[in-house]
Parts: structure tokens; C-alpha cells; sequence
């Protein structure tokens, strides 16, 4: 289901407030003055928000930019970006941002005279270590020819492409003039490309369909900043001006355009499986989108494996990546189909209508609005729910009803 991660949280701070409970009880037994509660309860929901990334303060970031350049003055941590982030008035207006559930860190700041993000990935339970450890407990690294190799069968398990030598040598390296040591440069670029949206901003950089990379510095890089398209969008459309409505009608067309460079102009068709306003960019000169969060986004054949890897299900959610929605086999209860929907009926849904409970719509969408003539509230909830289902839908919207929501909303960016 769409609100998987949300039932995971409510479950969470269920029992975040039996605690908050059971600690009143303690405070009332004790007579302590109802301030305290409240206090530990505002400190206690605080913490929880950090550490779920809902929330976040402009310490986390210096924290975490301390780390970094810890590591590479110690001589750990490299990349091109490490002596302007390490000198203290080389980046500037740095500041957190929420909602980073895939990432360890997300923060934006200053770079030369552009606005860049930050990212530092989270650290993943399987990585494959580089090193390993002879008798002696001396690392031990792989050889060029080795290091190409892992970094080609790395591509091939992620991104279904196969990678040229020539290419995977060339990633095998960081933009980084100054002498090191070979393996500190090894250590750094395979920590980087277990990244899943790294790895596809240097496979997809000549495509231009996601933010520039800015370089990087150790595990922590940099990417070109841009507007998400939530600042055309407000939650109380009931005094839409004209422009607003025509301008979200502008942007929901170069969204359709840019999912379908995402199934015609790449190697293989690429699915969004972690789909909302925030994770859509659009340039400054706004004649171009940009998808800006990449840790789901993967190749259909990748997703058809994810979906259809043979894991037990009871119902078809179990079977779910994220947005891309599968069957489970209710014959043989295990997860043996591939994604269901795609990339046009999810943003139909929770990008052009919005957030639908029940079969209500409890939050309006980009295209949701007074000013939504009856003729696209039709066209919009078939393409959101193109097999009429009950429940969550799990069918592809097609290229007729992608043809005819263009010219639609082609027409009425014109009138």
C-alpha cells in the first residue's frame, strides 16, 4: 500500500505514547507538577522526530560536516569538494533538511555561487567490505583488474546495464588532483557507488533527467539544488488566481513529458518507486523537471525482481516496493509477480489528485482545485485508477489516457 512507511510510524508512536502514559503515571504518583510531563513529553516526541528524520536542527549538519573533514584531515576521506567544505569559509548557509528517510544526512548550503545539496548515505547492513585481512591483519585490496570487475558486476546487479571497462575505469577514480593513497581513493568511490542514487547520477548524468553532480568528499557528496515543485502548490486552493492554476497545469505537462523520456530515451525504462512533490525539481528558467530523490529509482527489470523475489505475502501489499505495486500469489502465498502499476498512475494519483483515504480525497493534488473543469477530474481518476479497483490500485495507466491528459492539459495551459 501507498502508506506503508505511515502505518510503520503510527505503530511506533503508538507506543510512544503508551510510554508518555506510563511515565505520567510515574510523575502524578510522585506529585511532580505537570510542567515536567510536559516538558519530557515535548523533549521525548523532539528526539523521536530526529531520529526518524521528520524533523531536523542545524547542528546535525555541522556534526556531521565535523566528521567528514575529521576523516580527511586524517588522511581517510577524499574528493574534490573536501577543501572548500573543510575550510571555514569555504561553504556557507548550510542548513538541514526534513524528511530523509533514505539518507543519513540531507543539507543544502552554498557552493561557489550556486546552491548545492548534501547527501550522506546511510550505511548498508550487507555492504560488500573492499578489504579484507591477511594473517597478519594487514588489509589486503583487490587489483585494478579486480576493482573494474567488481565495480562492472556492481552496475550489472543494480542498474541491469553492462558497463565497458574503459567506463568502469573511469569511475573507478575521484575528480581529485592532490596525491593519496590508491586504496584510501578505492575505499572512497566503492563506498559511494553502494549508493543507490549516486550510482545512477553518474549512470543517467548525459540524459539530463536528474540534478548535476557537484563532486563529492569521503561518503558525502554534493548535487545541483533545485525547487521542488511544492512551492507552486498550497493546500487551500479556494483562492487559486488564474496564473497559479495555469502555471501547476505548465508544470503537470513537463511532468508527463519527463516520464515519458523515463520510458522511451533510456537504455531501459526506469521506474520511480518513492513518488511525491518534493522529489520533483524544476529548473530556475522553469522550462524543465528533474527527479531529485533517486534511492528508488531503479530499471523495470530490477523492480520486477524486487517485486517478484519469492519472499512469503498474505495479501498483495506484502509484495509492494514502496509506490510500485505487485500481486502476491494466493495459491502459493509468496511474491512471484512483477511491478503492477507504473510511473504515469502513481503520479496521477498522488502527484495530480493527491492524498486519497478511503476513496477521499483528503489533501488536493497539484491539478485538484476550483478551477478543475470536470473533463480532467475524470481523465485524472481513471488514470489514477485505471482498472476501477476497490482498494489500492494496481494497474498501468496507459499511453491513450497519457495522450489524452496532454492534450487536455495542453489546451487548458493555452486558454
Amino acid at each position: 500500500m501507498w502508506f506503508l512507511d505511515f502505518h510503520l510510524i503510527m505503530n511506533n508512536l503508538c507506543h510512544l505514547l503508551i510510554w508518555i502514559l506510563a511515565q505520567l503515571y510515574k510523575l502524578v504518583k510522585r506529585r511532580l507538577i505537570l510542567v515536567g510531563f510536559a516538558s519530557l513529553a515535548s523533549f521525548t516526541i523532539f528526539a523521536i522526530l530526529l531520529k526518524w528524520s521528520f524533523t531536523c536542527s542545524n547542528i546535525q549538519p555541522q556534526k556531521y560536516v565535523k566528521n567528514i573533514c575529521t576523516d580527511y584531515h586524517s588522511g581517510t576521506s577524499i574528493g574534490n569538494l573536501c577543501d572548500e567544505l573543510c575550510n571555514p569559509d569555504g561553504i556557507s548557509s548550510i542548513s538541514c533538511h526534513n524528511f530523509h528517510t533514505g539518507k543519513e544526512a540531507v543539507f543544502s548550503g552554498i557552493h561557489g555561487n550556486h546552491s548545492v545539496v548534501f547527501k550522506l548515505p546511510r550505511k548498508i547492513s550487507n555492504y560488500d567490505v573492499l578489504h579484507w585481512l591477511d594473517n597478519s591483519s594487514k588489509k589486503i585490496y583487490p587489483s585494478e583488474v579486480d576493482f573494474t570487475n567488481m565495480i562492472v558486476t556492481n552496475v550489472k546487479l543494480k542498474f541491469n546495464i553492462f558497463l565497458n571497462h574503459i567506463d568502469a575505469k573511469r569511475m573507478s577514480y575521484i575528480n581529485y588532483s592532490l596525491n593519496h593513497h590508491r586504496e584510501i581513493e578505492m575505499e572512497n568511490v566503492w563506498n559511494l557507488l553502494q549508493d543507490n542514487e549516486y550510482l545512477a547520477l553518474l549512470l543517467y548524468e548525459k540524459f539530463d533527467i536528474f540534478p548535476h553532480l557537484e563532486g563529492s568528499c569521503g561518503s558525502l557528496y554534493a548535487v545541483q539544488k533545485l525547487n521542488t515543485i511544492s512551492r507552486y502548490w498550497h493546500l487551500i486552493t479556494l483562492y487559486d488566481s488564474k496564473s497559479e492554476w495555469v502555471k501547476r497545469v505548465k508544470l503537470s505537462v513537463m511532468i508527463l513529458d519527463f516520464l515519458l523520456r523515463l520510458d522511451h530515451a533510456l537504455p531501459e525504462p526506469l521506474h520511480i518507486c518513492d513518488i511525491n512533490m518534493d522529489h520533483f525539481g524544476v529548473t530556475n528558467d522553469f522550462k524543465k523537471i528533474k527527479y531529485l530523490d533517486l534511492d528508488y529509482v531503479h530499471p523495470v527489470s530490477v523492480t520486477n525482481k524486487l517485486t517478484a523475489d519469492g519472499s512469503d505475502c498474505k495479501q498483495h501489499s506484502d509484495c509492494d516496493f514502496k509506490d510500485c505495486r505487485s500481486f502476491c500469489n494466493l495459491m502459493t502465498f509468496k511474491c512471484q509477480h512483477g511491478v503492477a502499476n507504473n510511473n504515469l498512475q502513481i503520479v496521477c494519483e498522488k502527484i495530480f489528485l493527491g492524498w486519497v483515504l478511503s476513496g477521499r480525497v483528503m489533501v488536493p493534488g497539484l491539478l485538484l482545485g476550483p478551477r478543475s473543469p470536470r473533463v480532467l477530474i475524470d481523465v485524472l481518476e481513471l488514470c489514477a485508477n485505471p482498472d476501477v479497483e476497490s482498494g489500492t490500485p494496481r494497474a498501468p495507466a496507459s499511453k491513450e489516457i497519457r495522450n489524452r491528459l496532454h492534450k487536455l492539459l495542453s489546451h487548458l495551459s493555452l486558454s
